[in-house]
């Protein structure tokens, strides 16, 4: 069963954290890392097309050594990219950098009821300020920055995340889910022409109906259509018959597409974490993913890595 780790950018602004990450999961023997490297529409890795994200210093390029180093430890990285989330901050600060599309293209920008974006530090049914799924201008720069992502960099694949609306709400109509739909299909198209080789996933509502009705999330056309290689429903419960639930209804729904079980890594959980792997095993998915890495919590990381 595959094993593979979801690592948020956090966990990768310096070389030390990139070379700790490395050593953690090649010795336990996971060899899929899903790097968040487009976490809120910045850059951890050198773009042209976005700011270098805040928290990183100048001149490091995080995803640059995270394929170089750990190419060498047999690691195949993943550049997660946050599709329609494109800004948050706890204390509603707005990006610094002038060049970032949430100053630069305000009429990008999802407008709830009018008003000029979301709130940066989110809300009961919203993370912040995504762009608008129905404009054509941000879906193409959104391709354009994925198109360069797998053009510059040997990346094994390009993970979606928030590849939705914040709620059905949010959309004029629920039909809206055709945009998300469109952009996940051109999608497909540019990566394969730029590096046939790449895998492309997408961490998804694991309830189907939720995520069409919800959140217009049609991942089981995607799946069926041939768009994704691989999802990643994120079973995020700790009732462990209710994660089995939750894996096999979404096994049913795309039975012929590669599933990795989207697992939540409680603290000091480590048996809660077992009967889940199992879950997914016994689900019939070919792998499971933690949300997410900690080098602080190595229990969790040895428990995910055998069970």
């Amino acid at each position: 069963m595959r094993k593979a780790l979801w690592v948020v950018r956090d966990k990768i602004t310096t070389p030390e954290a990139v070379d700790n990450l490395i050593e953690a999961s090649a010795t336990r023997g996971i060899f899929d890392l899903v790097v968040q490297v487009r976490g809120r529409g910045d850059a951890y890795y050198d773009s042209a097309l976005e700011p270098r994200a805040e928290s990183v210093a100048p001149g490091f390029d995080p995803l640059e050594r995270l394929i170089r180093y750990g190419g060498t430890a047999g690691l195949r990285i993943h550049a997660w990219v946050n599709v329609f989330f494109v800004w948050s901050h706890p204390e509603r600060a707005m990006p610094k950098d002038p060049s970032h599309l949430v100053n630069r293209h305000p009429d990008w920008l999802l407008r709830p009821d009018g008003v000029r974006h979301h709130d940066p530090a989110g809300g009961k049914d919203f993370e912040g300020i995504y762009t608008d799924p129905a404009s054509a201008a941000a879906r193409e720069h959104t391709l354009d920055v994925y198109e360069d992502i797998v053009t510059r960099y040997r990346v094994a694949g390009l993970h979606y995340d928030y590849v939705r609306y914040p709620q059905v709400t949010y959309a004029k109509t629920p039909e809206d889910h055709a945009y998300v739909t469109t952009l996940v299909r051109e999608s497909a198209a540019r990566i394969r022409r730029a590096r046939p080789s790449a895998v492309i996933s997408a961490a998804v509502f694991p309830d189907q109906v939720t995520a069409k009705e919800r959140v217009l999330q049609d991942w089981p056309r995607w799946a069926a259509e041939g768009w994704v290689d691989t999802l990643c429903p994120m079973a995020y419960r700790r009732d462990s018959a209710e994660v089995a639930r939750l894996l096999a209804a979404a096994r049913a729904a795309a039975p012929k597409t590669e599933m990795w079980g989207g697992l939540m890594g409680y603290a000091g959980e480590t048996e809660t974490l077992r009967a889940q792997v199992r879950a997914a095993r016994d689900a019939g998915l070919e792998g499971a993913i933690l949300f997410a890495y900690d080098g602080a919590q190595g229990d969790l990381l040895d428990v995910f890595a055998t069970a």
